[in-house]
């Protein structure tokens, strides 16, 4: 727990300081970091015997869960992004 602390305290520190110096390449780099992590995700479910074994146990109550997660995740994205927008004039 300590080191995500200071892993995060230090990603703060380095934007501050770096505010003033807008880094354009960052958010591509974020993307390409966050497939890489989905795709870590899916090969440690996928390598896992025991989920992939039980996948047919998790049924309709699970695919519900993820459908409305994901509805709910959008729909609230969605309504943020419509916001910021309308807060900045664009």
């Amino acid at each position: 727990m300590l080191k995500i602390a200071a892993v995060l305290l230090s990603g703060i520190t380095f934007g501050a300081l770096l505010r003033k110096h807008p880094v354009n390449i960052l958010p591509k780099i974020i993307m390409v970091l966050v497939w890489v992590l989905l795709f870590s995700i899916g090969v440690e479910v996928g390598s896992d015997p025991k989920i992939i074994g039980h996948l047919h146990d998790l049924g309709l109550e699970a695919l519900v869960l993820t459908l409305a997660g994901l509805a709910g995740s959008m729909g609230t994205a969605f309504a943020l992004w419509k916001y910021a927008n309308r807060r900045t004039g664009r």
